[in-house]
C-alpha cells in the first residue's frame, strides 16, 4: 500500500482475510440517509434519559463514571422493504471505522454520511483526550492479545494515522497497565464491557482510580449498548421512541410458553453480547437451547429481515443480504459501511461479501 509503506504485501496477506472486503457497493436512498440521522438523534435523547434515570443501577456495578464519551460507536440498521429503518444493535466498540475510510478512498467514492476523513477521525480522539484532562499527544490501543485479533490490521492503521498526525500510539495487551497510564486516552477494543472478568481486574482498578482513561468505557456501554437499554427504552414513556426501535422482551420476566409459541418471530441473544455471539433465530431454535437461555440474561427481539441486493459474482447471479453500520461520535453521523453476507447473521465468510461502501442515490 502506497499510503502505508510499512505494510509489506506479506504482512497484509497475513492480516486481511479473503472475504473481509466486498467488491460491491450498496445504493442508499438519500431519504434513508436523512432518516438515519433522525434516528440517531432520537437514540441520543434516549441515552440522556438513561443517564438521568438509571445512574443508580450503574453505580451498583462499582464502576467509575468518566467525563468523556466513546470513539467508534455504531448503530446497526436493517432497511425494510418500505425503506423503513430497523435497529439491530448499538455498539460502543465497533470495528472498521478507520478501514472504512480506506475502503471509500480505495474505490474513490465520496463519504455519503458527512465531511469526515482521517483528520476528523484523529480530532475525535483529541477531543476525548481534552475531556479527560490529558494532553493531545498519545494513544494506547488495547485488546486481549491484539495481534491475534481478526482485525489487527486496523490497529496498525490507527497507529500509523495517529503518528502521521503527531500523536504517539502504542498497541498493548489489556494487562499492560503502565503503558496505558502513560497514554492520554486508551482506545478500548476489549469486549469485557463491564470489566467484570478476573483477567480484567487490574484494568478495572486503574480505570476506577482515574489512572487509565478508556474510550469507549463501561459507562457509555451502560447508557446505550447494553441490551437491557432496549427493554428500558421500550417501557419508558417520557421520550419519543425512534421508529426504528423494535419490540424487545426480557426472558427473565416473560412467560416461557408465550415466548416459545412466538419464537418464529423472535431473535434471541444475550444482554451483554456483541455481534452474533450466542445469537439464535427463533425459527431454527431447539427446545433444549430455548430452555437453556430462558431467564439467563437473554432477550428476545422482534425479527428484522435484512434487505438484499442482486449482484453478479464469478459470472453467476446471486443475492447478498446486508445491514448498515452507521458510525457516530456523540450524536453526529460520521460514516456508513454496509456488511454483505449470506446466511442467518452477518459474517466475513461469504464469497463476494464483507464490508462494502454505500452510495447515495435519489
Amino acid at each position: 500500500m502506497q499510503k502505508y509503506p510499512a505494510f509489506s504485501a506479506e504482512k497484509l496477506d497475513g492480516y486481511v482475510s479473503e472475504n473481509l472486503l466486498s467488491p460491491f457497493q450498496v445504493p442508499l436512498k438519500k431519504s434513508v440517509l436523512e432518516d438515519i440521522k433522525k434516528q440517531i438523534a432520537g437514540y441520543w435523547q434516549l441515552r440522556k434519559w438513561s443517564a438521568s434515570h438509571l445512574a443508580s443501577h450503574y453505580e451498583k456495578l462499582g464502576l467509575f463514571k468518566p467525563s468523556n464519551y466513546a470513539v467508534c460507536m455504531s448503530y446497526d440498521f436493517h432497511v425494510a422493504e418500505d425503506n423503513r429503518l430497523e435497529l439491530i444493535e448499538i455498539n460502543t466498540n465497533a470495528s472498521f471505522l478507520a478501514l472504512g475510510l480506506e475502503l471509500y478512498d480505495l474505490w474513490k467514492i465520496k463519504n455519503p454520511a458527512a465531511n469526515f476523513g482521517e483528520t476528523e477521525l484523529v480530532q475525535m480522539f483529541r477531543d476525548e483526550m481534552k475531556l479527560v484532562g490529558g494532553l493531545a499527544d498519545s494513544v494506547a490501543i488495547t485488546d486481549e492479545h491484539p495481534d491475534q485479533q481478526r482485525l489487527f490490521i486496523e490497529f496498525l492503521v490507527y497507529q500509523s494515522l495517529f503518528e502521521k498526525h503527531g500523536v504517539k500510539a502504542h498497541i498493548v495487551n489489556i494487562d499492560a497497565i503502565e503503558e496505558m497510564e502513560k497514554a492520554s486516552i486508551v482506545y478500548n477494543r476489549y469486549t469485557d464491557f463491564y470489566l467484570h472478568e478476573e483477567k480484567s481486574l487490574a484494568l478495572k482498578q486503574a480505570f476506577n482510580a482515574g489512572l487509565v482513561h478508556l474510550s469507549p468505557h463501561p459507562w457509555e456501554y451502560f447508557l446505550s449498548a447494553d441490551k437491557q437499554r432496549l427493554i428500558d427504552w421500550n417501557k419508558q414513556t417520557e421520550v419519543t421512541k425512534p421508529s426504528s426501535l423494535l419490540p424487545v422482551y426480557d426472558l427473565e420476566f416473560e412467560s416461557p410458553e408465550k415466548m416459545w409459541n412466538e419464537r418464529k418471530q423472535l431473535f434471541f441473544k444475550p444482554k451483554t453480547s456483541f455481534g452474533s455471539k450466542q445469537a439464535y433465530r427463533g425459527g431454527s431454535m431447539s427446545k433444549k437451547v430455548f430452555d437453556e437461555v430462558c431467564g439467563k440474561g437473554f432477550i428476545a427481539q422482534q425479527i428484522s429481515t435484512p434487505s438484499e441486493i442482486d449482484v453478479v459474482f464469478n459470472n453467476e447471479n446471486t443475492k447478498l443480504k446486508y445491514d448498515l453500520r452507521c458510525y457516530v461520535y456523540k450524536n453526529e453521523l460520521q460514516l456508513i459501511i454496509a456488511r454483505l453476507y449470506q446466511g442467518q447473521t452477518t459474517n466475513l465468510r461469504t464469497a463476494g461479501g464483507g464490508f462494502a461502501c454505500v452510495t447515495a442515490v435519489d
